[in-house]
């Protein structure tokens, strides 16, 4: 099996398979890459362009070309020494009529095979025992009436309900016999004799009867706590592991999962004994979880896994250079440009209740009825609480939990899980009316300490099952309301409303930095290491460009009385304020540095617009759209980046850029050089070599421009040539290259060697450490901040000044730079900053 040294996500679909996938094979191979970390390749619903909704767990989707263009691509990938990662799907799979599981429930009821495979709740109020699918673009009358519904075949000849190109098969026993004249009346009786309910869309989120991923009905979540779900579901990698097609697997949103442990460990010794096969050891094959975790949480000790896929250290690396002494002016001027005063914390309750209220309104409502039956059963003080009191109490408890979710099972709560919800009970306690205190504090017993296996099995069970809906709860709440919500809410520094993140903690001291690495050396060495990925809000080198300005904050406030004043007679008054300072951090970290903008710019950030302004749902939201206001907001981006009236906003923010985008780049270098060395396994999202300053997807999915960057490959400038001519990403390319080589060329110092942090005379600006193992070590220096404001005609070089005098403690040895090839001898403990970095923001050292 090839080692894990760098893996590279590539973003399969119709227009990037398999076979093109081979054909970037020698560029990722020479690049230094072990790996290539494939999105999902399960047969997904025809079109698809990310793969999560599945169909059909058990094949390789045909149009990524199928198991042989797999093959294709993994003999491609293990002639030059590489492997391939797995994305696998086992929280969910697609709720359509072509996946033939679901396709059999809609049929059949209750009485399929397969009803038990989904988490439907058949027996909720008024569905009268059917599956509600809120598919229909209107109430269920008119779409007989306008004749939107009708009886036909499917593809394979098989008659159903058609609903415009989709078709919906029928019970077996109520198959007309014949499709061509079937009245209004017919269809009605056809339409109520079938085990689901065709219903608006609108009517999902207060009726739908099967728990869903998120809120997106079109996905139902999979009950893969049962044998035969685990089997299907994994039958495709397991074979494909046992093969030596597959060297590990990545688990998409594990918190999805009843038991993530048990899954995790019943997974871990699936892996194992498909590599035994192969003769690898236990333990051999990677296995890595999407997990998000909170500022004060790590993964669980009882998760035999490799580690996260790597939102943790994006959140780690970003705080790291974020400047917190700036967040305090930035943030009271979003309050008050903004009309808001609260925290992000206060932002984020609200949030929550309003998902509660309104996305996640059917399962909360399952839950308080839960909840009700329970106090009926138990009886005593609780029997009287009733039912509104009850979804109080309920709402007080989700609303503050901090954390994704409690990891509860049938054993004793853990003491983290204790502690996560001793967090939601005071905070939902403080300042109650002491009914709601007594709820809360009742439904919480409930929850932590239910009746022993001596009281009666039913009330036992439903303690169980309430437990267990709360954390199934609590999951895509926190999904919706943080990072589908607050995001787009508060935004006093937009580069810290990032997937992992937690916008009310704004930096990161190097002491803590290190000590996060040192943690991850000791307990998960192979932890996958992000800073961008298929689901972050703005790319990487987007984001450092916003770091700058939190260290200017001063200076960024003066920009923006100059936009709003150039914006203004182009019509941006209309927007709220706080959705064009949004659009104005959006324009100074996406604006290319290279190229002039224009309509396929103004696009992208129309775009990234529209899904912010209803992910955020003040002004517009997905289930009840503005289109005045939307309109007006397009207009406002085309105006001020195509038309003739906008060229002096234009020139304006070009010069902005221009100040900003130096600095950017080399935070952004520290970035880049952070991920390839500190303990953990680097993970390259497509195209990122070069800079990334794309927005939320599907613009963080565009085509990647594969022949520039295998050009960049053979540019054989000089490290200090590239720093002056920074604007075309050739110069990051090369850091990442040089990184993998050394990398490949040193497998154990990675892999095993020790982290130390060096001592330097500015910590708050340089950040030093060593890596060691046996005879080798590694230096790394990495300058953190920005200089303390703009420089003119400035590159991506750091200025000498910066250093001031400087100095950092180095290891004494002869040296290679890996970056210059200059041979550097360390003789004295206290090196000069400035003469060691020859204006490079990063500098790595390799002993000879």
């Amino acid at each position: 099996m090839v080692p894990f040294r760098a893996t590279a996500r590539l973003q399969l679909h119709a227009g990037f398979d398999f076979d093109a996938a081979c054909a970037q094979v020698d560029y990722y191979a020479a690049l230094g890459v072990s790996h290539l970390y494939l999105s999902p390749i399960a047969r997904a619903v025809p079109g698809s362009t990310h793969g999560y909704d599945v169909i059909d767990p058990t094949t390789v989707n045909p149009e990524l070309g199928g198991e042989a263009g797999l093959k294709r691509l993994s003999d491609a990938a293990r002639a030059h020494g590489m492997g391939l990662i797995l994305d696998i799907v086992p929280n969910h799979m697609a709720a359509h009529p072509l996946n033939p599981y679901w396709a059999d429930v809609l049929a059949h009821g209750r009485e399929s095979l397969h009803a038990r495979w989904f988490d439907v709740a058949w027996r909720a109020p008024g569905r009268d025992g059917k599956l509600w699918l809120p598919v229909l673009d209107r109430p269920l009358t008119s779409a007989i009436a306008d004749g939107v519904l009708a009886v036909r075949p499917d593809g394979k000849g098989v008659v159903g309900i058609a609903h415009h190109d989709t078709v919906y098969p029928l019970a077996p026993e109520s198959v007309p016999a014949g499709a061509a004249a079937v009245s209004t009346q017919s269809l009605t009786d056809l339409l109520a004799a079938q085990p689901y309910r065709l219903a608006w869309w609108r009517t999902g989120d207060d009726r739908i009867n099967y728990r869903r991923f998120f809120t997106i009905a079109s996905l139902a979540a999979l009950q893969m706590h049962r044998d035969d779900v685990f089997e299907t579901v994994h039958a495709l990698p397991l074979r494909l592991v046992a093969e030596g097609r597959v060297d590990g697997l990545r688990v998409d949103h594990v918190d999805g999962l009843r038991d993530p442990a048990g899954y995790l460990q019943r997974l871990r010794a699936a892996l194992d004994a498909a590599g035994a096969t192969r003769g690898l050891a236990p333990g051999s094959l990677g296995l890595w979880v999407e997990k998000i975790l909170a500022p004060d949480e790590v993964l669980r000790a009882d998760w035999p896994c490799d580690g996260s896929t790597g939102y943790d250290f994006m959140d780690q690396v970003g705080a790291l250079l974020h400047a917190g002494e700036g967040s305090g002016v930035l943030t009271r001027h979003w309050q008050r440009i903004s009309g808001d005063p609260r925290g992000f914390g206060e932002v984020e309750l609200q949030a929550r209740r309003d998902v509660l209220e309104h996305g996640l309104r059917a399962e909360f409502d399952a839950l308080v009825l839960r909840l009700a039956r329970l106090a009926r059963l138990a009886g005593g003080t609780a029997a009287e609480f009733g039912r509104p009191l009850l979804s109080r109490a309920a709402l007080a408890l989700l609303s503050h939990f901090p954390a994704y979710r409690s990891y509860l099972t049938d054993a004793p709560p853990t003491a983290e899980d204790l502690r996560q919800w001793r967090q939601a009970i005071d905070a939902g306690t403080a300042g109650a009316a002491p009914d709601l205190v007594a709820a809360i504090h009742q439904v919480a017993a409930w929850v932590l300490a239910p009746p022993s296996e001596d009281a009666a099995p039913m009330l036992r069970r439903r303690c169980l099952a309430v437990r267990q809906r709360f954390q199934l709860l609590s999951a895509p709440l926190n999904a919706k309301a943080v990072e589908d919500s607050s995001f787009y809410r508060y935004a006093p520094v937009l580069s810290r409303n990032e997937v992992g993140s937690h916008p009310a903690v704004q930096s990161l001291s190097a002491p803590r930095f290190h000590g996060l690495a040192r943690a991850r050396h000791d307990q998960h060495p192979r932890s996958l290491l992000a800073t961008a990925t298929h689901d972050h809000k703005r790319g990487e080198d987007a984001r450092m460009r916003i770091a700058v300005l939190s260290a200017w904050p001063e200076w960024w406030m003066r920009q923006l009385r100059r936009v709003e004043r150039l914006a203004a007679p182009l019509g941006a008054a209309a927007l709220h304020p706080a959705d064009r300072n949004m659009l104005w951090q959006t324009l100074v970290a996406s604006w290319p540095a290279d190229a002039e903008v224009g309509a396929a710019f103004a696009a992208r950030v129309v775009q990234w617009q529209g899904k912010a302004l209803r992910e955020g749902g003040l002004r517009s939201s997905w289930g009840h759209p503005d289109e005045a206001y939307e309109a007006q907001a397009t207009a406002v981006v085309e105006a001020l980046l195509e038309g003739d009236a906008g060229r002096p906003f234009r020139t304006a923010l070009q010069d902005i850029v221009a100040q900003v985008a130096p600095a950017g780049a080399r935070l952004s270098l520290a970035q880049a050089a952070l991920r390839l060395t500190v303990p953990g396994v680097p993970d390259l999202y497509q195209g990122t070599e070069g800079w990334d300053l794309s927005l939320v997807d599907p613009d963080n999915r565009r085509p990647v421009d594969y022949a520039l960057r295998q050009r960049w490959l053979d540019d054989d400038r000089s490290w200090s040539a590239l720093l002056q001519a920074w604007r075309d990403g050739q110069l990051k390319a090369r850091l990442v290259r040089t990184c993998l080589q050394a990398r490949r060329g040193a497998p154990d110092l990675f892999a095993h060697g020790s982290y130390l942090p060096l001592p330097t005379s500015q910590p708050d600006q340089v950040l030093a450490f060593a890596r060691a193992c046996g005879a080798q070590r590694l230096i790394v220096i990495a300058a953190i901040a920005p200089t303390p404001r703009p420089l003119q005609h400035a590159s991506a070089a750091v200025p000498a000044r910066f250093w001031i005098n400087g100095h950092v403690t180095i290891p004494q040895g002869r040296y290679r730079n890996l970056l210059t090839g200059v041979t550097v001898e360390i003789n004295d403990t206290a090196v000069s900053l400035r003469a060691l970095s020859d204006g490079s923001p990063v500098t790595l050292l390799i002993n000879e």
